[in-house]
């Protein structure tokens, strides 16, 4: 069978998000319940708090949350310093926002610069891959061959692209896996039936060029922040930890 490799290539179909990030959705939630709080509400004299945050508007703090979880600094203008005679307040206010802001977006950086280091000194590589009938005769098993070094998480995706038709790439299937190299044995099971509702043109006993993707997942965010998708690519690209197979099989 024909195989072409193309490496760190990014073909993946329109819209399709390798990490299903939901980053602008989740911030437009945390904004909104932010502005649903009464701007003069607030809370004072909280003596077991620990200094800087004993007095504080309720809509400031949870703005000044939001900023620090979706790494986004333009919320910390919303972040109003509620000042008290005696209680400390300058947990919350826009200087404080900024200052925790960076600080986690200096963290995430260099957890993505490791994961970069990582994927750069050894990964999974797609070495191969076929596609047979089932055992029950009519659905279809996806067989990935893999090679490389350093176990990490991955999403695989494999297309029908239906040459000269005009159609868009048909999704055989899109799964995350945590690969380990030549040690990792899959199989995946595509139901001829979904198939052909994706692609009613789908024909057996022909041949189709079928692409394979393989990406590094570096995730969408640590366990109290979310990172959006230019702050990703900015930082690793997936053109730069994708790779991609192209082959024509009979189905």
């Amino acid at each position: 069978m024909k195989l072409r490799c193309i490496a760190f290539a990014c073909l993946l179909l329109p819209g399709f998000s390798p990490a299903n990030n939901d980053y602008e959705q989740q911030h437009a939630m945390a904004v909104g319940a932010c502005e649903a709080i009464n701007a003069r509400e607030y809370q004072t004299g909280l003596a077991l708090n620990p200094d800087g945050y004993r007095s504080y508007y309720l809509r400031s703090q949870c703005y000044q949350k939001a900023a620090i979880r979706f790494r986004d600094s333009k919320l910390c203008a919303k972040v109003r310093q509620r000042r008290a005679l005696f209680s400390s307040s300058w947990g919350y206010s826009e200087s404080n926002c900024k200052k925790r802001v960076e600080k986690e977006i200096a963290k995430d950086r260099d957890a993505i610069e490791q994961m970069k280091r990582d994927y750069q000194q050894g990964h999974v590589q797609l070495s191969d891959f076929r596609i047979e009938r089932n055992g029950n005769g009519r659905d279809f098993d996806i067989i990935p061959d893999f090679s490389g070094t350093g176990a990490h998480g991955y999403m695989l995706v494999f297309e029908i692209i239906p040459d000269g038709t005009g159609l868009s790439p048909v999704l055989l299937d899109a799964s995350g896996f945590y690969l380990e190299g030549n040690t990792s044995n899959i199989r995946i099971y595509v139901p001829q039936q979904e198939l052909r509702e994706r692609f009613p043109g789908f024909a057996v006993n022909e041949s189709w060029q079928v692409r394979a993707t393989l990406i590094y997942s570096i995730g969408t965010g640590s366990y109290n922040g979310k990172w959006s998708d230019a702050f990703i690519e900015s930082r690793f690209p997936v053109i730069a930890r994708t790779q991609t197979l192209v082959k024509e099989i009979r189905f």
